[in-house]
C-alpha cells in the first residue's frame, strides 16, 4: 500500500467502500486522501465535529471533504479479540483506520536490566486495560527486522513473553546471543578505548536503523496514524569524530588471532565453540572509519522526517524513572524525536503507567476525513496537509503529508486494476516464472551474472552459498571464491574471500571490448582449511541482449540489518527483497518508474514494491532499486515487474523469485 490511494478503478472502489458514508461517483484521474485527525482543546479530543466544522488544505489549497466518520474506541473493550490467522489477514487488519495499531519497541542494548523490570507491571496494565478488541500490537527490538513483527490481539502471549523475560535490557551487559557484533567491536584494539567506543556508536545507530526501519514498513501497509512506544534510556547521538577516525602508533595491531586446534583437529584462528570470536584487522579498521564519520544527529532528522510522511508517532518512556544523573545525556534525543512526530516523552518521571494512559488517550477518539485531491498531477512530489477547525482554541494533529504517485505509478496500478483476474498477461511473465523451473534444489552454489555494455561495459557476479541445514558445514569457518570470465579472447579472473560466517559475494568486472556474444561466468568456492571438496557452477551470459539485467539481495532473520547479495531466487517469506537494475550513467538515466509484483499467470497483487534510486560513489552508477517486504505473500512463484523509461523509451525488467516458509 502506497502513502495514499492510487486514482485506479479497483482502489478507489475499495477506499469508498471502506467508508460507512453513502457511496460516492468513482472518479478516474483523481487521487482520493485519507486523513486522520485528532481536534485537541485545553489537552483533550474535541467531539460533537461535524464535517462542516473542518477545513482541510492541500498545499495550502483548500479541499472538499468527501467521506467523515468519528471512530470512538472504549477503553478496555476486552471481549473477544479475533486474531489474524495469516499474514494476508494481518496486512488487512493493519490497513482498517478504525483500528489502533502500536509497536512496542523494546530497545534492550540502551536500557540497563534492572530499569527493565520495571516496565513489566505498567507494559502488562497497558496491553490489559487500554486496547480494545480491534487493536493490533507487536513487538520488536533493535535486532529484528521491522518485516519479521507479527501484529496480533491476544495481547496475553505478549504480556506472559514480558513477563517470562524481564531481563530483556542489556546495557553495560552485553549477551552474546544478541550482542555478537558489538561484543567483537569491543575487542578491536584491546589496549585501548577504541573498540569500546566503536561498540558504544555501534549499539547507537543499530537502535536508530530499526527504528527507521519500522517506521518506513509501517508506512507501506497503513496510511492512517500508527504509534511506535519506544522504551529506552536515550542515546547520546554521536557526531563525527576525527580523533577516533586516524589509528594512532599506540595502537597495537590486531586480528592476529591464537593459532589453535579446531574441532576437527586442524589449525585455525576461529574456533566456532568460542560464542564470540574476535574479528579481523581489516573489520575493525572498517567499522572505525564508518562508525568514526557517522552523524546520528541528523540521522535522527532523518527518522523524523520519514514518520512524518508515514505518518507515525513515537511515545518514549524512560524506564530509569526519577533520576538525580544520569551519566551520558540521551533524553534530548528522546523528547527531540517525540515533540517532532506529534507524540509524547516521559522522562525522568516515576509513574510510567501516566505515559501509556496518555497513548490510549491520544488514539481514542478520532475522525477520518476523506477528499479529493485538487491536484490531480502524477508528479510524484510530496504534498503537504494542514487540517482546521472552525472553532477557537482547537489545535488539530493530523498527518503531515504524503508523497503523490508518479506517472508511470498510476499507469501501472490502472493496469492492475483493469486487468481481469487470472488472465496470463504475456508471454515474458510466463517465461520468468518457468525459468524458476530449473532451479537445481540440491545445489549448493548458486551464481547470478548481469552485464550491462552501454554506455559502460560492466557485469556483476554474484555467488551465493546456501546452508546445510542441520549438517556441519564445511565452508562456515571461510572460504575463497575464485571467479574467472571465459570469452572474447581473455580471462579475467578474480579471487574474493568469503568470511567466517558469510554466504555472499558480490564483484564487478570490466568487460574487455573484444567479449561479445556470450561468456561464460566461473566460480570456485575452496574452503579455507582445504579439506572440503571444493564447489563450482558455471553460467552464460549474453552480451548482445538489449534486456536490462537486475541484482537480488536479502535481509532477514540471519542477516540482522544488513542486506546481502543473493544468487538464489528462492527466498523465504520472513525476508525482504531489493533488487538494483543498472540503468546509467549518463543521459540513459531513468526518469520515471514504478513497480509490482505478479502472480504465476500474470495478475497484479496488492503487495507494494518500493521503487527508487541510487548512485555509487565515486563511479557515478546509478541503479534503480526495488524494495519489497515478502511478508505478506503465500509461498509460490512470482514475478517482480519494474518499468521505466529512459530516452524517451519505456522498459520493462521482470525478475522472477520464488518465496518459501
Amino acid at each position: 500500500m502506497k502513502a495514499m490511494r492510487l486514482a485506479a478503478i479497483a482502489l478507489a472502489l475499495c477506499v469508498v467502500a471502506a467508508h460507512a458514508a453513502p457511496q460516492q461517483p468513482i472518479r478516474v484521474g483523481t487521487n482520493f486522501v485519507r486523513v486522520d485527525a485528532y481536534p485537541m482543546k485545553d489537552g483533550q479530543i474535541v467531539t460533537g465535529l461535524q464535517a462542516s466544522d473542518f477545513e482541510v488544505l492541500e498545499d495550502g489549497v483548500v479541499q472538499k471533504v468527501e467521506t467523515f466518520e468519528h471512530v470512538a474506541i472504549a477503553r478496555g473493550a476486552y471481549t473477544s479479540r479475533l486474531e489474524p490467522n495469516t499474514s494476508r489477514e494481518m496486512n488487512q487488519a493493519l490497513g482498517n483506520p478504525r483500528s489502533r495499531v502500536v509497536l512496542l519497541f523494546l530497545d534492550g542494548p540502551n536500557v540497563m536490566w534492572e530499569n527493565a523490570t520495571h516496565m513489566r507491571e505498567p507494559l502488562q496494565k497497558f496491553l490489559r486495560d487500554y486496547l480494545a478488541d480491534d487493536d493490533l500490537v507487536g513487538v520488536m527490538t533493535p535486532g529484528m527486522s521491522a518485516s519479521e513483527v507479527t501484529y496480533g490481539r491476544r495481547t496475553e502471549v505478549i504480556e506472559n513473553g514480558l513477563r517470562g523475560t524481564w531481563t530483556w535490557g542489556r546495557r553495560n551487559r552485553d549477551d552474546p546471543q544478541y550482542d555478537e557484533k558489538l561484543i567483537q567491536y569491543s575487542m578491536c584494539y584491546p589496549f585501548t578505548d577504541v573498540g569500546g567506543k566503536i561498540a558504544a556508536r555501534a549499539r547507537e545507530r543499530f537502535t536508530l536503523q530499526a527504528l527507521q526501519d519500522a517506521v518506513r514498513h509501517l508506512q507501506s501497509v497503513r496510511e492512517e496514524r500508527k504509534a511506535i512506544v519506544v522504551v529506552t534510556e536515550g542515546w547520546p547521538l554521536y557526531r563525527e569524530d576525527p580523533d577516533l577516525l586516524h589509528k594512532r602508533e599506540k595502537e597495537p595491531p590486531i586480528g592476529i588471532d591464537p593459532i589453535k586446534a579446531g574441532p576437527n583437529g586442524t589449525l585455525t584462528a576461529d574456533d566456532p565453540r568460542n560464542r564470540v570470536n574476535m574479528p579481523p584487522a581489516a573489520e575493525c579498521d572498517r567499522a572505525r572509519a564508518f562508525f568514526a564519520s557517522m552523524d546520528d544527529e541528523r540521522f535522527l532528522r532523518e527518522i523524523i522526517d520519514d514518520a512524518n510522511r508515514g505518518n507515525a508517532s513515537f511515545y518514549m518512556i524512560d524506564p530509569g524513572g526519577l533520576r538525580t544523573s544520569r551519566g551520558a545525556d540521551g533524553s534530548s534525543a528522546m523528547r527531540t524525536l517525540a515533540d517532532n512526530t506529534d507524540g509524547a516523552a516521559l522522562l525522568n518521571n516515576n509513574d510510567l503507567e501516566r505515559g501509556f494512559r496518555r497513548l490510549a488517550d491520544d488514539m481514542s477518539s478520532y475522525y477520518l476525513l476523506g477528499y479529493y485531491a485538487s491536484n490531480s498531477r502524477p508528479d510524484g512530489r510530496f504534498r503537504s496537509i494542514t487540517v482546521r477547525v472552525k472553532q477557537p482554541g482547537v489545535v488539530v494533529r493530523a498527518r503531515k503529508g504524503y508523497k503523490a504517485p508518479s506517472e508511470a505509478e498510476v499507469s501501472a496500478a490502472v493496469r492492475s486494476a483493469t486487468s481481469p483476474a487470472g488472465r496470463d498477461e504475456s508471454t515474458p511473465v510466463r517465461a520468468a516464472i518457468d525459468s524458476l523451473q530449473r532451479i537445481r534444489p540440491n545445489t549448493r552454489l548458486h551464481v547470478k551474472a548481469v552485464a550491462n555494455t552501454e554506455p559502460i561495459r560492466k557485469l556483476w557476479v554474484a555467488a551465493e552459498l546456501q546452508s546445510t541445514g542441520s549438517r556441519p558445514d564445511e565452508f562456515m569457518q571461510g572460504a575463497t571464491a575464485t571467479i574467472e570470465i571465459v570469452g572474447g579472447g581473455s580471462t579475467p579472473t578474480q579471487t574474493l574471500p568469503l568470511k567466517s560466517g558469510e554466504r555472499g559475494v558480490l564483484t564487478t568486472f570490466d568487460l574487455p571490448s573484444s567479449a561479445t556474444g556470450t561468456i561464460d561466468v566461473r566460480v570456485r568456492l575452496a574452503s579455507e582449511d582445504g579439506v572440503a571438496e571444493p564447489l563450482s557452477e558455471v553460467i552464460r551470459v549474453d552480451l548482445s541482449s538489449t534486456m536490462a539485467g537486475a541484482l537480488l539481495f536479502r535481509r532477514g532473520v540471519t542477516t540482522g540489518n544488513r542486506i546481502v547479495p543473493a544468487a538464489d531466487p528462492r527466498i523465504s517469506r520472513t525476508e525482504r527483497v531489493r533488487i538494483d537494475i543498472p540503468i546509467g550513467p549518463g543521459v540513459r538515466d531513468a526518469a520515471s518508474f514504478a513497480g509490482r509484483i505478479l502472480d504465476r499467470v500474470g495478475a497484479a497483487t496488492r503487495v507494494p514494491v518500493t521503487v527508487g534510486e541510487r548512485t555509487d560513489a565515486p563511479s557515478g552508477q546509478r541503479w534503480l532499486t526495488a524494495d519489497i517486504t515478502l511478508g505478506p505473500l503465500s509461498p509460490a512463484d512470482y514475478v517482480v515487474e519494474v518499468t521505466f523509461t529512459r530516452e524517451s523509451k519505456s522498459e520493462q525488467v521482470l525478475v522472477p523469485i520464488r518465496v518459501t516458509r
